[in-house]
């Protein structure tokens, strides 16, 4: 019988945090929603102010490729958190196998590995003079999308070499791409 209660009280405790997860989750996201589609509104702006007028500065520019950077980092992010939000939860279901488990907490590691490799790759691109740099990596695959008008060979190689000594993957599965208006 004091067994029975203790399982009980255990489950509902499970239950109670899992559900208060959810809404902690579901507020976080909504709000960096949010943010982005504010963020992309601006952005839309921008671009109408900018095309309407003959003279377009360089500010405003740069205002246009830092809102669409960011968008793309913010809904990377929202992506990887609720995947990792989702190993998670299979993580800690009890109910869950050991190798089901462990399958999971491999790739939460993975993810998070993939998240530090795509920030130190972003920053080294900013480093060699880039204004801005997002790199997506996928089952092996490195997108890297560069503020640039377009790209000379030696950047291309400069950006190429990057990304190979940090992720080990080959010149193949390395797209690089620039982002115009």
């Amino acid at each position: 019988m004091v067994y029975m209660r203790k399982k009980l009280i255990a489950i509902i405790s499970l239950v109670l945090l899992i559900a208060i997860a959810f809404v902690l989750n579901y507020g976080y996201t909504n709000k960096k929603e949010e943010a982005a589609k504010n963020g992309y509104s601006q952005n839309s702006q921008v671009i109408q102010t900018s095309t309407s007028s003959a003279k377009e500065t360089s500010t405003e520019k740069d205002k246009l490729f830092t809102g669409i950077f960011t968008t793309y980092r913010e809904e990377r992010e929202i992506n990887r958190s609720r995947s990792i939000d989702a190993l998670k939860e299979i993580v800690e279901n009890k109910n869950t196998s050991e190798a089901t488990r462990d399958e999971a907490q491999r790739q939460i590691i993975k993810l998070t590995e993939i998240t530090n490799q795509e920030m130190i790759i972003e920053n080294l691109i900013k480093a060699k003079g880039f204004q801005d740099a997002v790199v997506m990596i996928d089952n092996g695959i490195v997108n890297v999308i560069v503020q640039a008008d377009k790209l000379s060979e030696e950047e291309v190689a400069q950006i190429v070499d990057i990304v190979s000594r940090q992720t080990g993957v080959s010149l193949d599965n390395i797209k690089i791409m620039t982002r115009l208006e």
